[in-house]
């Protein structure tokens, strides 16, 4: 026997079928055809018929998309994705109307941080079933940041996909992402966030085994005046000297130091484990600054995310115990 929620869900659904129809002497009513399909959806759900209520909400916004309520319409995808999400678990379908949602909103004009946050939802729900998936569906919503000039929303996006690319072991697409967030501070005045970007990207470099693209770097970002004089482009440039040179102990130092600790957790932890191609201690010969001493060998190129070069430095090591010696790092 039907509970009166799903006999109302049932009515709802008949009133909808026919205000969706033509004849010959009337045109569909989308705007009324909406609100049955909507109504039915509720229905559906207080019912626990879940996939009746996802494809009614469906309806529904295909009904506003007809007479160009695209607000109303990336709702009514939304609110099908959550049903999918987290009564169903059929994340492939809650991805698809994710996806949906994030093109109406952006259709729609007014709201591109409504249409972003659509797709970091999806790309959060892809994270353990399809990295590049996820990749890509953080990266264009990145994009949306970029181009709708919404750059001061995308701070915690650039935040989340840098993590993302690290927990994979993606140091040069991490170290990319940083930089494209070092450009956004640029862009909005940030000095400060900037600069941690800086000091982000050679962490991420050195991680990777790559100090002639750190030494790159490093020469790109002393084009910046205020960077130039900044706290982190000199502790940067210690630890690219430090590596270059073989110094160990004086590297676990730099990277144990305050201005390290400031940045995203997973960045500061990657890091302390950093090891020098060897792992050797630097002799008393070794210079104590200048980014341009001594290169070592380029390391190969990343590829197909790849992880390290192949002639790289030594795989990270478990961090080192914390060492109270700030005062003498920088």
């Amino acid at each position: 026997m039907e509970s009166g929620s799903l006999k109302l869900a049932h009515a709802y659904v008949k009133d909808a079928q026919k205000a969706s129809k033509s004849s010959w002497f009337s045109k569909p009513e989308w705007d009324a055809a909406a609100q049955y399909w909507d109504k039915a959806a509720v229905s559906f759900k207080t019912a626990l018929h879940f996939e009746e209520a996802i494809d009614c909400h469906a309806k529904a916004s295909d009904a506003f998309t007809k007479i160009n309520a695209l607000y109303l319409a990336a709702k009514g995808y939304e609110n099908a994705a959550i049903i999918a999400e987290k009564q169903l678990k059929d994340h492939s379908k809650a991805v698809t109307y994710y996806c949906k949602s994030s093109d109406m909103f952006r259709s729609q004009g007014s709201s591109p941080d409504r249409a972003a946050e659509m797709l970091e939802k999806a790309a959060k729900i892809c994270e353990d079933v399809d990295t590049d998936q996820a990749i890509q569906l953080y990266d264009s919503a990145l994009g949306i940041y970029e181009t709708e000039d919404r750059l001061r929303l995308s701070m915690g996006t650039f935040r989340k996909l840098t993590t993302y690319l690290i927990e994979k072991n993606r140091l040069l697409e991490a170290a990319d992402v940083q930089m494209r967030l070092y450009s956004v501070c640029d862009q909005t005045n940030n000095r400060y966030e900037g600069s941690k970007c800086c000091l982000a990207v050679i962490v991420l470099l050195l991680a990777f085994g790559d100090n002639v693209a750190a030494n790159k770097k490093m020469d790109e970002f002393g084009q910046s005046v205020s960077l130039l004089h900044s706290d982190e482009f000199a502790l940067a440039d210690q630890m690219l000297q430090a590596y270059t040179d073989g110094d160990q102990q004086r590297l676990t130092q730099l990277a144990l130091s305050q201005k390290v600790s400031f940045l995203d957790s997973s960045i500061s932890r990657l890091a302390t484990r950093i090891r020098v191609p060897g792992g050797g201690v630097a002799s008393s010969s070794a210079h104590a600054s200048g980014h341009h001493t001594t290169p070592a060998p380029s390391a190969a190129s990343q590829s197909n995310g790849a992880s390290a070069p192949a002639n790289s430095a030594a795989p990270l090591a478990p961090p080192a115990p914390p060492v109270d010696d700030d005062d003498d790092l920088l």
